[in-house]
C-alpha cells in the first residue's frame, strides 16, 4: 500500500460511523479533489468546479452517459472496481448539501450503494412523480419528494419518505454505511431531520458507493424500464425534460482503513 492511499484513512473512530450523532445539517469541511479522485471513477463528465471547493456539479444530459444496462443518462462518480469490498468490509460517511435543479415530472438517484452486478442496496430519489410512499407523493406539480429505498435483511425492499423540496432549493444529506448497517438522513427546507435505516443482508459480493445525478427514464409507449437511450430520448422529450443539474457542495466522503 502506498502512502498517498494510506491517506484515506480518515481519523474517525470506526464506531463512531453508526454510533457518533451528526447534526447533517451542519457543513464540515470539505474532502480534497485529489482524495476524491483517487477513490472515484467518473461517468460522464467531470463534475468538479474549477477552482475546486468542495463543489460539484452533475448533469446526466449534459453527459448522456450510458452503461449499456441502466433506465437512464447518469452522471455520477463511482468507487474505482479495485477499491471494493463486501458490506461487512465497508466502513464509510458521505455527506453533501444537494441542489437539484430538475424540471416537473423529473426524477433522479442521487446517491446510491450497488452490489457488484445490477443489485442495488440503498437509492435516494428526488422525484416529481406519483409515489404514495412520499411525502407529497404528486407528480408533474412541481414538489420533489426525496425517497430512501433500502433492502433490508429480509431481502425487501423498504421506503422510507426524507423530505420535500423544490427545483433549487437545497437539502443536506448524511448516509452512513458501517460493516452492513445502513443510515441515510436529510435535513430539508423544513428544517425537520428524518432518517431511514436498515441491515443489509449478508452477502459476500463486493459493493460500491455512487453519487451524482442518474436521471430516470422509461419507454414512452409502454411505461415500463428499458434500456434503449433512442427511447429514453424519447421519455425526456415527452415530458419536457430538456436541461437539468444536481449540485453537490461541501462535499464529504470518509472511508475507513487501509485499501488492500
Amino acid at each position: 500500500m502506498k502512502n498517498a492511499a494510506r491517506s484515506l484513512a480518515f481519523a474517525l473512530p470506526l464506531a463512531s460511523l453508526a454510533t457518533a450523532p451528526h447534526p447533517v445539517s451542519a457543513a464540515p469541511a470539505f474532502t480534497p479533489r485529489d482524495a476524491l479522485e483517487r477513490l472515484f471513477d467518473v461517468e460522464g463528465k467531470t463534475p468538479y468546479a474549477a477552482p475546486y471547493d468542495g463543489t460539484l456539479h452533475f448533469s446526466a444530459l449534459d453527459s448522456k452517459y450510458d452503461s449499456g444496462h441502466g433506465h437512464g443518462y447518469r452522471n455520477e462518480l463511482k468507487i474505482a472496481g479495485k477499491l471494493r469490498r463486501s458490506a461487512a468490509q465497508t466502513r464509510e460517511h458521505f455527506a453533501a448539501r444537494v441542489t437539484p435543479q430538475l424540471p416537473d415530472g423529473a426524477k433522479t438517484i442521487v446517491a446510491q450503494y450497488h452490489v457488484e452486478g445490477l443489485d442495488t442496496i440503498v437509492k435516494v430519489y428526488v422525484q416529481d412523480t406519483a409515489d404514495r410512499q412520499g411525502l407529497d407523493g404528486n407528480g408533474d406539480n412541481g414538489v420533489f419528494d426525496i425517497l430512501v429505498r433500502m433492502l433490508g435483511t429480509d431481502g425487501k425492499e423498504a421506503t422510507t419518505a426524507l423530505g420535500t423540496v423544490r427545483s433549487g432549493q437545497p437539502f443536506d444529506l448524511d448516509i452512513r454505511f458501517a460493516g452492513g448497517d445502513a443510515r441515510v438522513a436529510v435535513v430539508g427546507p423544513d428544517g425537520m431531520r428524518r432518517e431511514g435505516h436498515t441491515r443489509i443482508k449478508p452477502d459476500e459480493r463486493a459493493i460500491y458507493f455512487k453519487f451524482g445525478d442518474y436521471l430516470q427514464a422509461l419507454d414512452p409507449d409502454t411505461g415500463k424500464h428499458t434500456i434503449s437511450s433512442a427511447q429514453w430520448d424519447r421519455y425526456y422529450a415527452a415530458r419536457r425534460i430538456t436541461a437539468e443539474h444536481v449540485a453537490f457542495t461541501n462535499t464529504v466522503f470518509e472511508r475507513e482503513g487501509d485499501q488492500p
